[in-house]
């Protein structure tokens, strides 16, 4: 698997969370959970995943990233290195039991299986993202924006 794959199933997977968050029939009423105070579409996916319009949002917008930076090879690198950081930032979020650090101060849930999912993503992003042949110079990135320019 290359990095550009990893791009584009991280893409359809977080453009499908994104887009489940807005579709009513799949959501159960969260049982007990930390309190939030931006309760719009505030639901669970298949009672397992929390989710409010702010990361469903969220969601949209990291698969969006994700699939576009699939077209190429230097984007994807870049994704897997950058998504690496982000997805860790929310999974450990998740995990720390202050609910304030949990919820974002009240606006998104990153509890619960929320946090796993995200810190599972940042273990196969950080594959990827260190992976040997995957170096990036300013010579490749002057090759991929224009592969006329002559070798020197």
């Amino acid at each position: 698997m290359t990095a550009r794959t990893l791009a584009a199933l991280c893409g359809a997977l977080y453009l499908a969370l994104g887009v489940a968050g807005f579709v009513p029939p799949l959501w159960e009423r969260p049982p007990s959970s930390p309190p939030i105070a931006v309760r719009v579409f505030y639901a669970t996916l298949f009672n397992v995943l929390h989710v409010n319009i702010i990361l469903s949002m969220m969601h949209l917008t990291l698969g969006l990233w994700a699939a576009m930076s699939a077209n190429d090879k230097y984007s994807s690198v870049v994704f897997a290195r950058a998504a690496t950081i982000v997805f860790l930032l929310m999974g450990v979020a998740g995990l720390i039991p202050v609910r304030e650090v949990q919820t974002l101060f009240g606006t998104t849930p990153l509890f619960g299986y929320n946090a796993w999912l995200y810190l599972g993503t940042a273990l196969v992003t950080l594959i990827f993202a260190i992976r040997p042949g995957y170096e990036l110079t300013q010579i490749g990135l002057k090759e991929q924006l224009n592969p006329h320019i002559p070798n020197k």
